[in-house]
């Protein structure tokens, strides 16, 4: 990727991925949050890969296996669409 300012989408989404994993940069984080400024979608995206992180993260201290059985997915659906309902 090169030093410009204003990225495309794909680009933006790459760095919102990498900003999860605490991977960005600050200028990459700085062009996200222009380009999140400017873009509905991208902004969007955003504001849901950071809720289902959370989610995630909260979720998963309770786990003492490395997977979910059938109720730990259905108690983790019902919790993401209840916080993603409009």
């Amino acid at each position: 990727m090169s030093n410009k300012i204003i990225i495309n989408c794909k680009e933006a989404t790459q760095i919102c991925d990498k900003n999860q994993y605490c991977e960005a940069t600050t200028f990459d984080k700085i062009r996200l949050s222009i380009h999140n400024f400017l873009c509905e979608k991208c902004h969007l995206y955003s504001e849901q890969n950071n809720l289902m992180t959370k989610l995630f993260k909260a979720n998963i201290k309770s786990i003492k296996h490395d997977h979910l059985c059938a109720e730990e997915k259905e108690k983790l659906k019902r919790v993401l669409e209840k916080k993603t309902k409009i």
